[in-house]
């Protein structure tokens, strides 16, 4: 079948009043972007265990490339983006992962007061940070994280906000359900990078591994069946809904969208509990998974609280229509014919006593926007085209051959009943003799 293609689309904030913020004032931001970037999946090593053939066993590399013509389309040469060179200013996500986990951990003071010493030494005692935005979205060594790695060996020290896998990345197997047994669970992931649980979250249901990939579902979808994604960069999966039937790129399609009660907090939707969701509403936390205060929300804080989007200036005006994700599947194949996927990065800042630059901040928490992901894609006009051969076209043929075969049928029974009736006419006007009457 036809693999659509995927697209991450980025759009980072710039914070534009660093000194201000710094010394407790709310952030004011602005947008830069959109960086469009090709989503590229590759499976290798797939193997039908011969004691289990109802998985397939892989091992998959996922990486992306900057597509520069897509970025600039429509732009002069004076304002073209490039997230190699551009820079903007954000919030420094080590300093803050470090405070956060040393404060939460109720580390030592001579324990805090050494890596306070340590960030100085590197210059990365400050709230902020200017770098590209390619360094802040594919990962930058951080000088601190390299400090601190000596006391700490399994401390990694590159920060990122998307994984861009290389070769040497392809160490761990993935496990995914090949739906002999039971169709309704093809692609269904069984194990994902080695762990067939994860470590991270606080229940067994919570760390449990579900959903498909995203890009297609079991064949003949109904609209009462809640769809699983397993969404790799937020560690979980996510539900989808049925929502209606829409007409998607010339073909008839289920649309399917978020429900709102899957990012309310644990104290409105206590399934959320087992992801440590104890904090405001709209928002996912991936502290334990990351270890850094990291929160993802929808775009503006779709679905949040309102008092997260009143305390940083610049966001966009919350848009459901635009803002929300939603995907479009062809119900009789599965297949993904259109999806928009949107995820805002926020990072949780708060007074910090202990720590030069965190002193001067509020001492209740605020989530101040790093950026967008933007996860969009489906059938280009290619793919939609060998769609359309592989499958309309021939359902097409199938169901007027089905209506040709009908009609024949029918016609067929007319003749047979008209020619019943005309021989009993025929008969009754001794057009036809009975046989008993021949004597």
């Amino acid at each position: 079948a036809p693999t659509p293609v995927v697209y991450r689309v980025a759009t980072v904030y710039n914070v534009t009043n660093p000194s201000e913020m710094i010394a407790g004032k709310e952030p004011v931001v602005e947008a830069l972007g959109p960086y469009y970037y090709r989503e590229y999946r590759e499976k290798i090593n797939v193997v039908v265990p011969v004691d289990a053939v109802e998985e397939l066993w892989f091992e998959e590399k996922k990486w992306y490339e900057f597509d520069f013509d897509k970025t600039n389309a429509g732009r002069s040469n004076s304002s073209f983006l490039d997230p190699f060179k551009d820079k903007f200013t954000t919030i420094n996500i080590a300093y803050i992962g470090v405070a956060y986990n040393l404060t939460l951990t109720h580390a030592p003071k001579w324990e805090i007061l050494a890596a306070g010493t340590a960030a100085a030494a590197v210059g990365e005692n400050h709230l902020t940070m200017t770098k590209t935005v390619n360094d802040v979205i594919f990962g930058y060594e951080d000088k601190l994280l390299e400090i601190l790695k000596v006391k700490m060996p399994d401390l990694p020290t590159t920060v990122q906000l998307l994984y861009n896998m290389s070769q040497s990345d392809i160490t761990r197997r993935s496990v995914v359900d090949s739906g002999k047994k039971d169709f309704t669970q093809l692609g269904q992931y069984r194990e994902w990078q080695g762990f067939a649980k994860l470590p991270y979250w606080g229940s067994s249901a919570a760390n449990t591994i579900n959903g498909t990939e995203g890009l297609f579902f079991h064949p003949g979808l109904n609209k009462t069946e809640t769809l699983s994604i397993w969404a790799d960069d937020m560690f979980r999966s996510i539900i989808m809904e049925f929502e209606k039937e829409e007409k998607c790129l010339g073909l008839e399609t289920f649309k399917y969208r978020t429900p709102a009660y899957s990012m309310l907090n644990a104290t409105l939707n206590p399934n959320n509990a087992g992801f440590y969701s104890f904090g405001p509403n709209g928002m996912t936390n991936l502290t334990s998974a990351v270890h850094a205060p990291i929160m993802l929300s929808k775009p503006s804080f779709l679905g949040g609280d309102p008092w997260l989007l009143e305390e940083v200036t610049g966001l966009p005006p919350v848009d459901p229509v635009t803002m929300d994700t939603n995907i479009w599947v062809e119900p009789h194949t599965g297949l993904l014919v259109s999806a928009n996927k949107q995820l805002q990065i926020n990072i949780m800042i708060q007074r910090e006593t202990m720590f030069p630059g965190l002193t001067k901040l509020r001492k209740e928490a605020r989530f101040v926007p790093i950026a967008v992901i933007q996860e969009t894609g489906g059938l280009d006009d290619a793919l939609l085209k060998k769609f359309n051969s592989m499958v309309v076209v021939p359902k097409f043929i199938a169901v007027w051959l089905m209506w040709v075969l009908v009609g024949v049928l029918l016609l067929a029974m007319v003749v047979c009943t008209v020619l019943a009736v005309c021989g009993k006419v025929f008969e009754g006007m001794g057009v036809f003799p009975r046989g008993d009457d021949e004597d």
